[in-house]
């Protein structure tokens, strides 16, 4: 169940009809009543509280009473992620955003399938319905910035300017397991993650000469989607959030 829902922009009230979303989340899953009251936000905007005014089967109006903005909370984590199968990136999308990472760069990778860049994930904007869910989950109202790339030199290329840690996650080649990292104000720290079937040897190479330390995740082989979590868990949601 969603913690709070987001709204596109700020509004002082607000009427939703059958089968819009927010309809069907309000009457079939918090089955609301009129004066029930629900925590609402504002895309990159503050939070505040929805009371339910009017409900029938087929319309819902809500009004609200919005707080202060609140600062985006961040971790200072960007992700670069090789395409994987399209169940794969909604699970890194929402949970990852849930999670709290600023950025998400996902690219075409060697080993990857070409196909996965035309799925309806990426065609349609079921990509940032499922970025807003996480943040939804998380309570919390800013979204990450997505962006895909036709292969690692582009998204590389791109991000060759930035500064912070660069790491790299790979089973075979890494010179050490993946440790918490100690960041100084306004650090970042870029982590890549290869698709299902990894980095190619181009693709390692590549990234050593970006400066990319590859590192591992134990001797275990993880999804794609669990390697993600298990990654920013490590790296220390609590040490390296910005607030």
């Amino acid at each position: 169940m969603l913690n709070l829902i987001l709204l596109p922009q700020l509004v002082s009230r607000a009427k939703w009809n059958n089968p819009d979303v927010r309809f069907k989340h309000l009457s079939d899953v918090l089955r609301v009543q009129p004066g029930s009251v629900i925590d609402f936000a504002v895309e990159n905007g503050p939070r505040g509280k929805g009371k339910i005014e009017s409900i029938s089967s087929v319309e819902v109006e809500v009004s609200f009473q919005w707080e202060q903005t609140i600062e985006a909370n961040f971790l200072p984590v960007r992700l670069l992620i090789g395409l994987s199968r399209p169940q794969t990136c909604r699970k890194i999308l929402e949970q990852a955003a849930a999670m709290g990472v600023e950025e998400f760069h996902f690219f075409g990778a060697d080993k990857g399938e070409p196909s996965y860049a035309s799925s309806t994930l990426w065609t349609s904007d079921e990509w940032k319905e499922k970025i807003r869910g996480g943040v939804e989950q998380a309570f919390s109202t800013h979204l990450p910035k997505c962006k895909i790339y036709e292969n690692l030199s582009s998204v590389l290329k791109e991000t060759e300017t930035a500064s912070g840690f660069r790491i790299g996650l790979d089973n075979y080649e890494a010179t050490g397991g993946l440790t918490p990292i100690t960041l100084q104000p306004e650090e970042q720290v870029w982590v890549a993650i290869g698709p299902e079937r990894g980095w190619s040897p181009d693709e390692r190479n590549l990234l050593r000469d970006n400066l990319f330390e590859l590192r591992h995740l134990g001797k275990r082989v993880l999804r794609v989607e669990t390697a993600v979590v298990a990654a920013v868990g490590i790296l220390g949601i609590n040490s390296l959030s910005k607030d």
